[in-house]
This record gives structure tokens, sequence and C-alpha cells, in this order.
């Protein structure tokens, strides 16, 4: 089961070995169950479907999956699927080093050590590669299908005609290695694979933490533009995931992760909304330049539409220019 707790619960903050031993009696379930096959071999949901439904995009909740043990994400089969994102553009990222929450991607320098070295090296490197698209491998693009039957299934047939685009992320960090304060557009779920590690998601309507000006900016000049606030654990939900656990991270909850003390394998599975949503926000992003304080999406469907048509009209614009 997910373990979770409120970081802000009572002020209490337990010592480190507390926390370690806390972790280690909560895997060791896992340790002594049976290979994955036997231990969930399908997606499940820890709340009932009905109320995960209600919760999609809007709240944090836990699961399980049939990944953990999986041949799959073995770690030598990860170093050759690795390679094979190296080889695509865009789709292989890696840094080590020293790294805080409040860092962004990309500030973190790149190891000067081949793949199979950083590999070889996990233990003690600092390490965290994500390997992007790895749907494109027919192995995992069956483990993929699988994933996206599970969430078809929670958003029901209205929310499943608004999700295209699945993907398959994995994500590789050496022990103890923290992963940056951020938000994503995707509706996505967190599988632990091997190891273990906290993740702390924050509400997506919480302004105090994500606000309009940076979910603008994400949509419409980078996706860095999260940026991390002290308070933020105070009020954030935090999940200890060991392997078979998962979460859901709604679209737009910032979150951050500290790894524990061994390897962690975690897989990022996420499909997309249609891109009218994204470009409300782009176009709230141009009016705001302009001194206009526009409204939040959400408010009226009638000025979002044309919001996002406008924004459609220019890049349509662009395109016949560029011709």
């Amino acid at each position: 089961m997910v373990s979770q707790a409120h970081s802000s619960d009572n002020g209490f903050r337990p010592c480190r070995n507390a926390i370690v031993l806390s972790v280690k009696t909560l895997c060791a379930r896992r340790k002594s169950m049976p290979t994955h096959d036997k231990a969930h071999t399908q997606w499940s949901t820890d709340d009932p479907l009905a109320e995960c439904r209600s919760e999609l995009h809007k709240k944090a909740f836990g699961a399980h999956h049939p990944l953990a043990g999986h041949p799959e994400f073995s770690i030598d089969a990860l170093e050759e699927a690795a390679m094979e994102a190296s080889r695509r553009d865009g789709d292989l990222y890696v840094d080590a080093g020293d790294f805080s929450f409040a860092d962004k991607w990309g500030t973190t320098p790149k190891p000067d050590m081949t793949i199979h070295e950083i590999f070889d090296r996990i233990e003690t490197a600092g390490a965290w590669l994500v390997m992007k698209h790895l749907e494109t491998n027919r192995a995992y693009k069956a483990l993929l299908d699988e994933f996206v039957t599970f969430l078809i299934g929670i958003a029901g047939p209205d929310g499943a005609r608004l999700l295209s685009n699945a993907e398959m992320i994995v994500l590789v960090t050496s022990p103890r290695r923290k992963s940056a304060f951020h938000f994503d557009a995707e509706v996505n779920f967190l599988a632990q694979v091997q190891g273990s590690k906290d993740i702390w998601i924050c509400d997506p309507m919480d302004r105090s933490v994500t606000t309009e000006e940076e979910i603008e900016r994400y949509y419409s000049v980078s996706n860095n533009a999260g940026t991390y606030k002290p308070h933020a654990e105070t009020v954030a939900r935090r999940f200890t995931l060991c392997p078979g656990d998962a979460v859901h991270i709604p679209t737009h909850a910032s979150h951050w992760v500290q790894n524990h003390d061994s390897v962690s394998v975690s897989v990022s599975l996420n499909m997309e909304f249609p891109r009218r949503f994204a470009d409300t926000y782009r176009a709230n992003y141009y009016l705001r330049r302009f001194g206009i304080r526009p409204r939040p999406p959400g408010e009226s469907k009638v000025v979002d539409c044309s919001k996002a048509a406008a924004i459609n009209g220019l890049r349509h614009v662009k395109s016949l220019v560029k011709r």
C-alpha cells in the first residue's frame, strides 16, 4: 500500500533513522512477496473507481502496478534502452552532482562519462537519467497499453475522449539524489519499480504554490517555470513509494522527489490533454505582457474557447508564412 502523510502534521519531523526504519518496514513487505506476475497482475487503485474518477486531474491518489520485477526494467535492460534513447533527438537527459529541490533542470553538470559508465557507477554517481518514449520499443509499448486501459477505465467514456498521446518515461536515480520542484501538463502516474523514494505533491489549484503566471510561462516560455517556495512542504502530501506502488500526480500539481538509500527505477506514464487547454494559458501569457490581467481558465468556457481559437489562428498564420 502506498504510504502517505502530510509533512505538516502537528509540525512533526521524524529523525532520519526513523524514516529509514519506516521505509524498510514498508518495503520489506514487497521483498517478501512473490515475483511480479503474482504480486500485482494488473493496475489497480487504492480507492474505489468512482472516487478516483472524481479525483483525476484534481487530487493525488495511490495505485498499484505490475511492473516491479519485470525484466524490461532491470538495470541491464534499461542500459540498452538508454543507448537506444540516446540515438533519438531529445529522448535522453542525464545529469550528476549535488542537487536541491529549488534547482532547475539543466543547471546541474552533465557527467563526463559514457552511458555504460554511468550505469556501472550508478550507486555513487549522484546521477539522474530520464529516458523518454520507451514505447517506441514493442516490449515497452505493450506495457504502456496496459496502463492506458487502466487510465481510460478511471477517466470514463467522457474523460477518455480528452486523452491522447500516451508516453512512457523511465527514470533511473542514484541513491539519495533529489529531483527538482516542478509541475507537468500531462495526466501522470509515477510507478515505483526498484528502490524507494518520497514524493511531495501539492494541490494543483493552490496558487500560493503554483501561480497562474508560472503555468502561463510553462506553456509559452519554458517547462522549468515552476519555482520552489519554502512553505510548499507544509501544504504538500507526502507519499512513500515502494516497488509495486504508484501515485497519480494531477495536472499542474507541483511536486518534488527525494530518493532513499538505494538505486531507484521509476516509470512515469502519462497522456496529454487537447492542445486547446494549453492555448488558453498561452493567450493569457500574451495578454499579461500587454498589461491586461486575464481571466483564469475555467471561469468562462466561451472566453477560454475564444482565446484558444486566437492562438490556433496565429499558429496557422505562422505556418503559412514559413512555407
